[in-house]
């Protein structure tokens, strides 16, 4: 009896050995399974993130920004007017410096807050790019995969902060180039004597409601002019605007001499503070930025390299204009010889 028991037990052991045998294999196949599983998954992985990472190249490659430029000289010098990268850094690092300035105008990534489309580079980019080639905003919109309103806000922050840090720059001139300089005419402004040198036009749209007939044998007009003006102080600084509140110098359209259109804006004109009727010392900073202007005429081709300053704008404009005027100018100061860097 106790035999039989044990023989019984026996089998049951055996029986429950093979099922585990059985299990075991069942087991296995799958975990064999879920390894190839595993190892199709992961090549799916490396192969969608590859054309993830090959997506974005293209579109980094497609999209323009600095990237895309920055090791051709002759793209950074056609876009920017600066020689290279090293030199345009240069210039995005002198902009920066002042974070008084620079505060509420741009906003760097690692900022916190909301997050900026683009990059300090390209927004200098962008910026200088219109400049240069006088895009609409629409263009660049298109080029660096923006909106307009982006762009829009890019540019005039950016004029904002070029014109406040440019015109910290002292440029000196030689009386030897800008005595024979003509038209010119001295004012008194705010006790400060000066000399105004009309350099260049600058066109807007007259509005419908102005476009007037001016004689029989002209047509309507449909652009009015603004000066684009050098200003020499006694005491050897120069410095540009086209917003004068004391008096704008005739034009000549369409053959006859007329005045600028009334209404034009006109805001109060802030002029460097060393530009004074007495010889003044400049602080070592002032003197480490200063730059020299010799001829004139040749500054201003260099200028009107710039064709922003080529167009045609509305009247709502002019502060921007003005802005780039003054801009353009500087940056005229900064990039060429005679006017270049000391």
């Amino acid at each position: 009896m106790l035999i039989a028991d044990m023989g019984q037990q026996i089998s049951q052991l055996e029986s429950e050995i093979r099922n585990l045998h059985c299990e075991k294999e069942i087991l296995e196949k799958k975990n064999r399974d879920l390894q190839e599983q595993l190892a199709k998954s992961s090549g799916t992985v490396l192969y969608l993130g590859q054309q993830v990472k090959d997506q974005e190249s293209q579109s980094e490659e497609i999209r323009f920004c600095m990237n895309s430029i920055k090791n051709e000289n002759k793209w950074v010098r056609f876009y920017t007017g600066f020689d290279g990268y090293e030199h345009l850094n240069d210039f995005l690092g002198f902009l920066t410096a002042d974070p008084k300035l620079c505060t509420g105008k741009i906003r760097k990534r690692t900022e916190v807050g909301p997050q900026s489309a683009l990059n300090l580079e390209d927004q200098l980019l962008l910026v200088l790019t219109r400049l240069r080639l006088g895009l609409l905003l629409q263009d660049l919109a298109f080029r660096f995969r923006v909106s307009e309103s982006t762009v829009s806000r890019y540019w005039l922050n950016w004029t904002e902060l070029l014109h406040a840090r440019l015109t910290q720059i002292p440029i000196l001139y030689s009386s030897r180039y800008l005595d024979p300089f003509e038209p010119k005419r001295n004012i008194q402004h705010q006790g400060l004597n000066c000399t105004i040198l009309d350099c260049t036009d600058l066109f807007f749209e007259v509005q419908a409601k102005d476009r007037v007939k001016a004689a029989s044998t002209h047509p309507c007009r449909n652009h009015y002019l603004r000066r684009g003006y050098a200003i020499a102080s006694a005491n050897g600084f120069i410095t540009f605007s086209s917003s004068l509140p004391f008096g704008i110098a005739t034009k000549v359209m369409d053959g006859q001499p007329q005045e600028e259109l009334d209404g034009g804006i006109n805001p109060p004109l802030k002029l460097p503070p060393f530009m004074q009727n007495v010889p003044i010392g400049l602080t070592q900073e002032q003197q480490d930025m200063s730059r020299q202007v010799l001829s004139l005429l040749s500054l201003i081709d260099k200028v009107l390299n710039f064709r922003f300053l080529k167009g045609i704008y509305p009247q709502s404009m002019e502060m921007q204009v003005d802005r780039a005027w003054v801009i353009c100018c500087y940056l005229a100061c900064l990039l060429h010889d005679p006017m270049g860097l000391l």
